[in-house]
């Protein structure tokens, strides 16, 4: 990783930033064909300062972001105690990792991905989970080659849409398991 990045957790100062970084990479993920009502709704709705605000205010939740300079280049989301939907025993959500795309292959996600794993060993003792988008195949080989492995699938569901999504599991905190157990 450059050693120009820095990884620190998130302050009330930062919500603007990452709401802006948010939708910016949201926007390139999903509205590949343009924007609808739908996408248009769900941004001004979603991803404000005031949302990523109360993130912050949660105990359960954490924000890391990663920092070039003054500069916000990539965030993540990670919250203990939400058990994973394919009853792997995992009970910590990466709920978003973003990296601004110009800083995509510096090390900036698996540094912020690494630093929730962290996290959520101390807190939980815990595996990771997570959803990804079936499109991404970049973001797929990302986790896959840091040790995810799929254990279902859910939806992302936008206005009459479902986006499909593929459901990870990290590498097993403290227990010696492989989540590769776990896949159907």
């Amino acid at each position: 990783m450059n050693p120009d990045i820095h990884i620190r957790l998130a302050q009330p100062i930062d919500t603007s930033a990452i709401a802006v970084l948010a939708t910016q990479v949201w926007l390139h993920t999903y509205a590949t064909t343009g924007i609808t009502p739908d996408v248009a709704e769900y941004v001004i709705a979603e991803l404000t300062p005031q949302k990523y605000q109360e993130i912050l205010k949660d105990p359960a939740s954490r924000v890391f972001v990663a920092e070039q300079g003054d500069n916000l280049i990539g965030f993540a989301v990670v919250k203990c105690g939400c058990p994973c939907p394919c009853g792997t025993g995992s009970a910590a959500e990466l709920q978003t990792l973003y990296v601004q795309e110009h800083f995509l292959r510096a090390g900036v996600g698996k540094s912020l991905l690494r630093a929730t794993e962290i996290w959520v060993r101390e807190q939980s003792n815990t595996a990771l989970w997570l959803t990804v988008n079936a499109q991404s195949a970049r973001a797929i080989a990302f986790y896959q080659h840091l040790g995810y492995a799929k254990v279902g699938t859910t939806y992302f569901v936008l206005g009459e849409g479902r986006h499909e999504n593929h459901l990870l599991v990290g590498p097993a905190a403290m227990s010696g398991t492989s989540p590769q157990a776990n896949a159907p």
